[in-house]
């Protein structure tokens, strides 16, 4: 079989030895020792990216990885409505956040591919006071975002930069602390869920035959966001039952990740 990346690292020893013949001298000189530090950086990279090589000569039935990454959300509009009254000028803070996958493509050189994805951030909803007549419409929640995402990817397979594309749909929790204002009255705010459509754009760094790094670009869209109304859905929704006012929100948001994952 074909290794799937044919290195020929460059061997380090005699270039370490000569280097600790000249240390061990009484005239060493500072310059000589500064201009070799590179290679006793390097070299150990190399042994390690060699050991690889060996270990690589078959390719991987399957290629499964796991990955751990930092995301900024950038938020570009929401529509937050109390019982059906929309609270003007809502927006979304900026938040930090992070995740986890794990994905398969069936082998090392597959085009198409799957990953499950859990990530969260921090942020806030807020948006000014207005008085249209007597009604007075605000918002000043604090929120922690959960997501649980099923991706599905297109990826071209190279042996050391591979970009890809893909869309994902998940549920999306938003739990929150704090309160709304508007014609229905003043009302702190319960979690809300919904659905989240993302799609997918990034591109892989292959370090090692297992070792890679990452970094995407996300456009999201969460929508049908609502709290519960306090009589249940489905089978469990209680009879006699009448439903309390909820928050309904709408959002979209731009994503930007860097992570590292391994393949295995």
């Amino acid at each position: 079989m074909v290794s799937r990346r044919a290195r020929q690292p460059r061997s380090c020893e005699p270039t370490l030895k000569i280097i600790a013949m000249f240390l061990s001298s009484s005239d060493s000189r500072w310059w000589f020792i500064l201009f070799n530090l590179p290679i006793l950086i390097v070299c150990p990279i190399a042994e390690l990216d060699a050991a690889e090589t060996e270990e690589s000569a078959e390719p991987l039935p399957k290629e499964w990885y796991v990955s751990g990454f930092l995301m900024r959300s950038y938020p570009i509009g929401s529509t937050l409505k109390f019982d059906g009254d929309k609270i003007p000028d809502t927006s979304f803070d900026s938040a930090t956040g992070g995740g986890l996958k794990i994905g398969v493509f069936p082998s090392y050189k597959s085009v198409f591919g799957a990953e499950v994805e859990v990530s969260g951030h921090g942020g806030s909803i807020t948006a000014p006071q207005t008085v249209v007549g007597d009604t007075v419409r605000s918002a000043q929640l604090d929120t922690t975002r959960l997501n649980f995402m099923v991706n599905a990817l297109a990826r071209y397979p190279g042996d050391y930069i591979q970009p890809y594309t893909g869309v994902g749909l998940g549920l999306a929790i938003i739990l929150t602390d704090g309160q709304t204002q508007s014609s229905s009255g003043i009302r702190e705010t319960e979690s809300l869920s919904g659905l989240t459509l993302q799609g997918i754009i990034g591109a892989r760094l292959i370090i090692t035959d297992h070792l890679f790094g990452f970094a995407e670009y996300k456009p999201a869209l969460f929508f049908w966001g609502k709290e519960d109304d306090g009589c249940g859905s489905g089978k469990y929704r209680k009879r006699n039952c009448i439903p309390r006012p909820i928050h309904s929100l709408d959002s979209q948001s731009h994503y930007v990740s860097v992570g590292i994952g391994y393949r295995f």
